[in-house]
């Protein structure tokens, strides 16, 4: 009934529901959660130049787990560090622009991990140049190369089997006597190949006795090398290789 007295003057006890009314004119109670905070369903914020606190990798970061398409003309953006920001993209990203520029990169802030097949298409690719300093080319494995010829019946005292072994970085001659009769073998070499211009190698000359086997390697560097042979007037047969690598 109306002007009845509250009863219970303690302060901090008193309590009251508070009610609204929504936009139809309806009567509804407010609602709060268990901290007693209102509890509001849907917020719309609509705003003009919003501005918030500048982000930072050490409190702020974003996991892109779905399609993310970003097209900008004139895409400017801060100074990255990988001290301070990262991505994690668990999907495919597309990023379509127009004169986008970005920081310089640098070795000793960046780095590209590639864990797939990387395919480059390019016209007029340039790179720095390369410097002994900084570069290094590993090689795996060596250019080789091979020749060979026989030799049977000969009695003449001549030279043969010219190679070009200016580009080798090492090379040898294998002969072998196939003949009954003893024969005496040596490198000649020279700059041109011409045949005025050979000389013996210092390496020396060997005789092989029938069924020998020797290598003989040159003990200078010109850009010839053949092979002498002495029969001494006796028929002799033997066969020759030449092996080099780059």
């Amino acid at each position: 009934m109306p002007n009845n007295i509250v009863f219970n003057g303690v302060a901090e006890q008193l309590q009251v529901l508070i009610n609204g009314v929504d936009q139809d004119g309806k009567t509804k109670k407010l609602q709060t959660d268990s901290d007693g905070r209102l509890m509001v369903s849907t917020v719309t914020v609509t705003a003009e130049n919003f501005d918030i606190r500048q982000l930072s990798g050490v409190t702020d970061s974003v996991v892109i787990k779905e399609t993310v398409t970003v097209t900008a003309e004139n895409f400017d953006i801060r100074q990255l560090s990988g001290v301070t920001d990262s991505v994690v993209i668990k999907e495919t990203v597309t990023v379509t622009a127009e004169n986008f520029d970005i920081r310089q990169l640098s070795g000793v802030t960046d780095s590209v991990v590639i864990k797939e097949t990387v395919t480059v298409t390019a016209e007029n690719l340039d790179i720095r140049p390369l410097s002994g300093a900084t570069d290094s080319i590993q090689l795996s494995s060596r250019l080789f190369t091979e020749e060979s010829a026989s030799f049977d019946d000969v009695t003449a005292a001549t030279a043969t089997f010219v190679q070009n072994t200016g580009e080798q970085s090492e090379y040898s001659f294998y002969v072998f006597n196939t003949g009954s009769n003893t024969l005496t073998v040596q490198l000649q070499i020279s700059p041109i190949n011409t045949d005025s211009y050979f000389m013996d190698d210092p390496s020396g000359a060997v005789a092989l006795a029938s069924g020998d086997k020797t290598v003989l390697v040159a003990g200078r560097y010109l850009r010839y090398t053949r092979l002498y042979y002495d029969t001494g007037g006796e028929e002799c047969s033997f066969d020759v290789y030449y092996n080099a690598q780059v």
